[in-house]
């Protein structure tokens, strides 16, 4: 769907937080703003004056709403398998969302504006904000935006050559246009709330390229299974592997092209060897792009990471404080402890999500550097007891907590006791219920650490 096929609708904004506020703002200020409602699924106060003027309703209201709306533009979280979406579709409503129309306008009205796209269970935000850094280094008008902060309506009027996006699942499941470069990092097990099922998780991430054409191209991981289980659904054409020896691969703390070795992960300030999986993904759009690779891996060693993915918060006595907040899946903090040598103790929990744990139990048990795990929140039940279960050493201590707070400590005291290590918060489910987001899941252990007087 484009802009001007809004223009004398019957419109409703579904969901009012950052996204549905600038679609909002877009919308007036291209003077399309005629006939809007705002719909939130709980009572809300619009934080923008200038939007106020528009109605807002919640609850019960929504089914008058779709009786008699033309176009819905859906903000993320609401989910396309809901009851109510279906019918109204049914009965003749379009739905849109703001992915949607940032996209059909780039590609129809902007041609020459290409947009690179990103999704993946893990490893998305990085992988985009790398991607842009590196870009922007070498003297490109890049545009970032989509999932990672900045909705993409925001960057529908600024003159760039390229838009870097990223793109959740929430996102592309519903997409009418395809972008011009999409990348996936991986698939894991996780959001099966909002959609459903693991397998239609899958393919609404990989709803992402169906409608890539000829001339467009998607970059796959060649080491994730469920990717490679999923593809044949959607593609079977303009399919390039990452992570493969003919190509850019990591190995360990190092990433090569072919057999040249290109970047060493201690000479990064990120942390996290899978993030290496990541960049060989990332450096190959940059070649296709055309760019100087040498320069690039140069540039990389610049880059600073982002806040919530392994990000240091202190060192204490020996003890250094990870806060992975970023992790909503088991394969997250295998991957957070695979990058830290030495001792490790890791705070695992939140919202239950239908999550096995026999994978993360099971490194643990092989990995005797890991010495302690503590648990907590709705999932840490589960946690302890694949822990348990798999387990066969004497010298792993076992703590299920009702705090972070208390977790932390334990977990310092634990690693003082040894020597020293990393103490890693990589809680492997949502914050839902607990917290309003990840963000907020971090800064309150990095709160904790400051608190405790761990500087």
């Amino acid at each position: 769907m484009l802009l001007k096929d809004l223009y004398g609708k019957k419109i409703v904004i579904w969901g009012c937080g950052s996204e549905g506020l600038s679609v909002l703002r877009f919308l007036q200020k291209r003077n399309i703003a005629c006939d809007i409602c705002i719909y939130n699924d709980t009572p809300l106060t619009i934080p923008d004056e200038k939007c106020r003027q528009y109605p807002v309703k919640s609850g019960d209201d929504l089914k008058t709403l779709l009786q008699s709306a033309e176009i819905v533009i859906r903000s993320p979280g609401v989910s396309i398998y809901r009851p109510e979406i279906i019918k109204a579709k049914a009965d003749g409503v379009r739905f849109t969302s703001s992915t949607d129309l940032c996209f059909n306008e780039l590609r129809t009205n902007h041609p020459d504006c290409k947009i690179i796209a990103i999704t993946g269970s893990k490893g998305k935000s990085t992988s985009v904000s790398a991607l842009h850094h590196m870009m922007i280094c070498q003297g490109l008008k890049t545009g970032l935006g989509g999932n990672i902060g900045k909705p993409l309506i925001d960057l529908l009027d600024d003159d760039n050559d390229y838009v870097v996006a990223e793109v959740s699942s929430y996102q592309a499941a519903d997409l009418s246009v395809s972008p011009q470069i999409a990348m996936f990092t991986n698939l894991f097990f996780v959001h099966t709330g909002w959609h459903l099922t693991h397998d239609n998780y899958c393919r609404d991430k990989l709803h992402l390229i169906a409608f890539q054409n000829q001339d467009d191209i998607c970059f796959i991981n060649s080491r994730n299974a469920e990717l490679k289980r999923f593809l044949p659904e959607v593609c079977k054409k303009n399919i390039h592997y990452y992570d493969v020896e003919g190509g850019f691969h990591a190995e360990g703390k190092l990433l090569f092209y072919q057999e040249n070795q290109l970047l060493d992960i201690k000479k990064l300030k990120l942390c996290g060897d899978h993030n290496l999986d990541n960049l060989a993904g990332v450096f190959s759009i940059m070649q296709y792009l055309g760019l100087d690779i040498r320069q690039a891996a140069k540039d990389m060693e610049k880059f600073e990471p982002l806040a919530h993915r392994l990000q240091k918060v202190a060192v204490i006595n020996g003890v250094t404080f990870i806060n992975d907040s970023i992790s909503t899946a088991p394969e997250a903090a295998i991957g957070a402890m695979k990058s830290f040598d030495g001792n490790i103790a890791v705070i695992s929990g939140g919202q239950e999500n239908g999550q096995d744990y026999t994978d993360y139990a099971r490194f643990i048990n092989e990995h005797p550097r890991v010495k302690m795990v503590v648990t907590l929140f709705q999932c840490g039940p589960q946690i302890a007891d694949a822990v348990r279960r798999e387990s066969e050493r004497d010298d792993l201590t076992l703590l299920e907590t009702d705090s972070l707070e208390n977790a932390v400590k334990a977990a310092y005291e634990c690693l003082k006791s040894c020597g020293g290590g990393t103490l890693l918060f990589s809680p492997t489910s949502p914050s839902f219920g607990f917290y309003k987001n990840f963000m907020e899941r971090g800064q309150h252990f990095i709160d904790i650490v400051h608190k405790l007087g761990y500087k």
